[in-house]
């Protein structure tokens, strides 16, 4: 089992040491090429009259205006931050102010909506409403009006006999200072003139 293990760690550092030496090739060759590709370019730029300390000026040139505008920008962006927070101060108040008036809005159209709806309920229901049926009322007192002229046309009036005198009435005191004739006016009948006066 021993040699088993090492047959393995042998495999294993034989494949790591051909890694390496891989590695160490590749990059060999990388430099290699880089070193042609870096001739080529500057034959190329020779022929147009660049050199390769012209070129190194002009990388040097960018990378600083690069680097100042980075800079500018970086300055910018912070004046630009503040900026922004200010004017994100400025908003945040506005929204709140416009919030609170959409609020009140809201309440007090609320408040005309269900005006308005209550409103409506009681209209459709009004219109559900069967319509009163006033023609019972009217007959009924078409009816206790006939009644009450049928009873007053059936009654006879009672006849009043003007001769004939009840006892009662006969003996009834006439009321001092009065005459008969007088008593018997007020009471409707006529009387004889030859009674005296009974005082």
């Amino acid at each position: 089992m021993t040699r088993a293990g090492e047959s393995v760690g042998k495999a294993v550092g034989t494949g790591l040491r051909a890694v390496r030496r891989g590695a160490v090739r590749a990059g060999q060759v990388g430099a290699d090429t880089a070193v042609t590709w870096a001739g080529r370019a500057e034959e190329k730029l020779a022929e147009r009259g660049v050199t390769a300390d012209h070129l190194r000026g002009v990388v040097a040139d960018r990378a600083g205006l690069l680097v100042e505008k980075a800079e500018e920008v970086e300055k910018s962006t912070r004046k630009r931050r503040k900026q922004l927070a200010k004017k994100a101060k400025g908003v945040r108040k506005d929204v709140v102010k416009a919030t609170e008036r959409a609020r009140k809005e809201a309440k007090s159209r609320a408040k005309d909506v269900r005006k308005a709806a209550k409103q409506a309920r009681k209209d459709y229901a009004a219109a559900q409403r069967p319509p009163r049926r006033r023609w019972p009322w009217v007959l009924g007192i078409l009816v206790a009006g006939l009644v009450a002229g049928y009873v007053a046309l059936t009654r006879r009036p009672e006849e009043v006999h003007l001769e004939e005198v009840d006892e009662t009435e006969a003996a009834e005191p006439t009321p001092r200072g009065t005459t008969t004739a007088e008593h018997a006016a007020r009471n409707g009948r006529v009387a004889d003139e030859s009674v005296t006066d009974r005082r």
